[in-house]
């Protein structure tokens, strides 16, 4: 048996005796060619992965396979390589990976490069005397692998009216920029505003209604023409028609007035001396008798409920069942969160509104702010934000109510019953929206809710479930 370390010399020796008697020539010539085969083989054997290239050039937010780059495989298959290393070709940079067979290992530089300009479209554009011309108003879509930005090949001429023939510009970080040619026509605006008015406005006696949300202003050219209404002549509290005129003025200078009616029907309720007995933060284990008490009397109230206590959900069914309001205050209650955006109140609400339909297979409509409209701890969290939620809940289908008498029960636990009774009556006006709470610490609320049932009793007020046309209580909004 010869040994892998005589193998050569071997082979040699066989070569010499092959060749023995033989021209010279030939014995060079074999001793080359096995030599060749040798090195050859030495070479493959420490090699056997062969790469077509070493550096590989790839564009951005194209494809790579690492196995495309294989030119041949020595004693084996693509599929026996192994791939070491990431390559990212979302983002532009020098990669390195690693191919490895057997103990056999080879590297390959990939170079992720950004060389094609953005992708750019555009459109003419025709714009009054007061648009300012950038290069975004005439770009349709622009997109690339890298930053980019946007400008004029040369800056229009911002005192010129009719067309000009401009070209717009994206480039990215890379120096790579595409360019598009435009035409902007500046003309002088001489159309007013379009004014589009809800046709058969009607409102309910004594609700306040948000007019301005059931009208909306268009423009060819400005996107904010400013807006008025004219109420003068409205009364609310009044059953009959009434004219309210609207007014649109752009940019422009151009305006329209526009005339429309508004009936306002008569309400039953309205004309009624009206108890709403409103209970804030429950469910809790006072719910239940509060409930008692109300059955008892046989009086109608309205509970905005939160998500606090699910262990007492099945007081929210129960009032549901015996005819009062659920309304929709908080999931959380927790200020910090549900007024640190609009996007955070509205979640907030969706939660507590699912809650709520879950339990008693409908949807709520009436709702109550936590802290009320006009609380202003939500400055804290996002300044304006309830100047933009009592506009936004109306769009979206939601009546808001404050209140305006206070049982002082908010001031703090186990506040005294005869000061919660005092501060609950009153026959001051004929339309009341009382506020207690029923949350599990507010046990002297329970203690004075049969006083302040009889004495409304007493003063001939009717009691009343809030709806979505209930007499509404708007505090003025402070942040």
């Amino acid at each position: 048996m010869i040994s892998q370390n005589m193998m050569v010399p071997a082979i040699f020796l066989y070569i010499i005796n092959y060749t023995r008697g033989k021209n010279m020539k030939i014995k060079i010539f074999f001793i080359i060619v096995i030599g060749v085969i040798l090195l050859g083989g030495f070479y493959f054997w420490n090699n056997p992965v062969l790469l077509k290239e070493n550096t590989v050039e790839v564009e951005v937010n194209s494809t790579f396979d690492p196995y495309e780059n294989i030119r041949f495989v020595v004693l084996g298959n693509n599929e026996d390589v192994k791939v070491k290393g990431e390559v990212d070709v979302d983002k532009p940079g020098d990669y390195t990976i690693t191919y490895v067979l057997r103990d056999k290992s080879k590297t390959a530089n990939v170079n992720v490069r950004d060389t094609q300009g953005p992708v750019l479209k555009v459109q003419n554009k025709t714009v009054d005397l007061h648009e300012e011309i950038v290069p975004e108003l005439f770009v349709s879509e622009a997109k690339d692998a890298s930053e980019y930005e946007l400008s004029f090949e040369k800056k229009p001429d911002p005192d010129t009216v009719g067309k000009q023939k401009l070209k717009v510009v994206a480039k990215d970080i890379y120096g790579n920029s595409t360019t598009k040619k435009v035409t902007v026509n500046r003309v002088k605006d001489e159309n007013p505003p379009i004014l589009n008015i809800v046709s058969d406005f009607k409102i309910t006696q004594g609700v306040a209604e948000d007019i301005a949300s059931k009208i909306t202003v268009e423009d060819d050219f400005d996107p904010k023409p400013s807006f008025e209404l004219d109420t003068s002549k409205l009364d609310i509290y009044t059953p009959g028609t009434y004219t309210v005129v609207a007014s649109a003025h752009d940019r422009s200078g151009n305006s329209i007035d526009k005339a429309f009616e508004i009936e306002v029907l008569f309400n039953p309720e309205y004309a009624e001396k009206v108890v709403y007995l409103t209970f804030d933060d429950g469910p809790s284990d006072n719910t239940k008798e509060i409930l008692d008490i109300l059955k008892k009397y046989n009086v109608k109230a309205t509970f905005f409920v939160t998500g606090h206590d699910q262990n007492h959900r099945d007081s929210i069914k129960r009032a549901y069942d015996e005819g009062h309001s659920i309304g929709l205050h908080s999931y959380t209650h927790d200020y910090a969160n549900i007024y640190s955006s609009t996007e955070a109140y509205f979640a907030d609400l969706q939660a507590v509104s699912d809650m709520v339909e879950g339990i008693t297979g409908k949807k709520s409509d009436i709702i109550r702010f936590p802290g009320g409209a006009s609380n202003t701890i939500s400055a804290n969290y996002s300044k304006g934000i309830m100047s933009q939620l009592v506009k936004m809940v109306a769009d979206k289908g939601y009546q808001y109510f404050d209140w305006n008498v206070s049982s002082g029960d908010a001031e703090g636990n186990n506040i005294p019953k005869d000061a919660i009774i005092e501060s609950s009556c009153t026959d001051s006006m004929n339309h009341i929206n009382l506020l207690f709470h029923d949350s599990s610490p507010k046990d002297t609320t329970v203690e004075a809710l049969e006083t302040i049932i009889q004495y409304y009793k007493e003063k001939g007020y009717q009691f009343h479930p809030l709806t979505k046309d209930s007499y509404v209580v708007h505090h003025g909004v402070q942040n």
